[in-house]
């Protein structure tokens, strides 16, 4: 039997030692990115608010530029956990809170059950659902989910044949004003939106020179490979102006990028965020001795285990004076001014998903923005889009708890800068689209109380 496991012609395999090759094998440059090396046109400016403020100009402050928390970071908690009298019981309550900030706004008296009959018009309120699983929301389709206190969670048809100006979409809380004469469809005449968040002083360092902020939202490589040749090509050219701030929004290593997705990496996530990101932001701050950088992660991050939204901050794999992580969403100061940033694409999802009969409100993307200020979240949509996990137990971290000077939302919509009740809404788009490069956006914070008048905001295709 021992001659069946032997043979004199059979030869030893070899076994070839692990050697650092492999990470070179997925950081080498594709064909994609030495073509993205030798464009014709790099850092292209595409659009412009506020073009006639001047810039900054060299950076000859010695103050240094100064940070706060307007809202605590989002500390690690435990998720899928949920239970689903607790979930209900959260979104029932963030119900009766925009109800009793419309009641108040409005001047009601009281609010009444809109399912019951009723011959005279009386005042509701309540979430808007569709009456199908499936299928986008339509002017036929539309429910109004009551809370606990107002109609025991029970759902109402409305009819919105008397209504000239509207925009919904599932999950968005609104005051009715209307008659169900049948008992069966109540009749809308009105909608009641919620009133904006109130803004809270801005205590601005009048005795400072302009901040320049550069914001860019991830992907930061090309979809070929993972060499993150747009990434250093944008701390390059923030090496040459030296900024106050770079607010860098992820994903960074991408659970959607092709490599990883297909498997065909072969360095451990850490190992590329270390060796292509890390090194390159240690460099950037060791030669721009008065920049600060801003991390905030994305729920397709590798790096980080929270696959959902609100997310804690990285943790600390970068140790810098000059380097901070914000968790996402984030409500900061930087020399005063206040700054939302939310770094999940609600705008997308919105706009798969709203109805507008609004002769007003005709600037889609200023009323895709005006939705999250006037439902004081930055999720507002329910059900949640599918691919989203958000978490109810932290609805409070995603609440929008006053106006700020400047909101941040990365959109996968072409980059905009709007206006809306004095917030300046940037969408700055991602660095990196798929195959080509992407867009950025540059931010300029005049030392003044007026920022919607006093800031100027460049966008510049990478």
């Amino acid at each position: 039997m021992s001659n069946m496991f032997s043979s004199s012609t059979a030869r030893p395999s070899k076994v070839l030692p692990m050697t650092p090759s492999a990470s070179l094998n997925d950081t080498q440059l594709s064909q994609v990115s030495s073509q993205f090396l030798t464009r014709k046109s790099a850092h292209v400016l595409e659009g412009q608010y506020n073009p006639h403020l001047p810039l900054r100009g060299e950076y000859t402050e010695d103050k240094s530029t100064m940070f706060n928390y307007l809202q605590d970071p989002i500390k690690p908690y435990r998720f899928m956990f949920e239970k689903t009298k607790e979930k209900a019981d959260m979104m029932d309550e963030h119900i009766d809170y925009i109800g009793s900030l419309i009641r108040e706004h409005y001047n009601i008296e009281a609010f009444a059950n809109p399912a019951r009959a009723s011959q005279e018009p009386i005042y509701a309120y309540g979430r808007i659902c569709s009456d199908a699983s499936e299928g986008r929301l339509n002017d036929q389709s539309v429910l109004l989910q009551l809370s606990k206190d107002v109609g025991m969670g029970k759902r109402v048809r409305l009819n919105l044949s008397k209504v000239s100006d509207y925009t919904l979409f599932p999950g968005q809380i609104v005051g009715v004003f209307g008659t169900n004469i049948r008992d069966d469809v109540f009749h809308v005449e009105r909608f009641l939106l919620p009133p904006m968040p109130k803004r809270i002083e801005s205590d601005i360092l009048t005795d400072r020179k302009p901040v320049e902020m550069i914001v860019a939202s991830g992907p930061y490589t090309l979809d070929d490979d993972l060499s993150y040749q747009p990434l250093e090509d944008l701390l390059k050219k923030c090496e040459q102006d030296q900024p106050n701030v770079i607010l860098l929004m992820g994903p960074f290593i991408s659970a959607n990028h092709p490599r990883v997705a297909s498997g065909k990496i072969e360095s451990l996530p850490e190992e590329v965020f270390h060796n292509q990101i890390a090194k390159r932001l240690e460099q950037f701050l060791e030669k721009s001795q008065r920049s600060h950088v801003l991390l905030m992660p994305h729920a397709d991050d590798m790096i980080q285990s929270f696959p959902l939204y609100p997310q804690p901050p990285l943790e600390n794999t970068i140790r810098h004076g000059r380097l901070h992580q914000l968790s996402n969403p984030a409500q900061i100061s930087i020399n005063g001014h206040n700054i939302s940033a939310s770094n999940i694409d609600i705008l997308f999802r919105l706009a798969k998903e709203e109805i507008s009969r609004s002769p007003e409100h005709t600037d889609r993307f200023s009323r895709l923005a005006r939705h999250i200020l006037q439902q004081h979240t930055y999720y507002p949509m329910f059900p949640h889009a599918l691919g989203d996990s958000i978490d109810a137990s932290q609805l409070v971290n995603i609440q929008v708890s006053w106006l700020p000077d400047i909101l941040i939302l990365p959109s996968q919509f072409t980059h905009f800068v709007k206006s809306i009740d004095g917030v300046v809404c940037i969408n700055p788009g991602h660095l990196c689209k798929s195959l080509a490069a992407g867009s950025y956006a540059r931010i300029v914070l005049y030392p003044t109380t007026d920022a919607n008048s006093q800031v100027r905001v460049d966008l510049f295709k990478l």
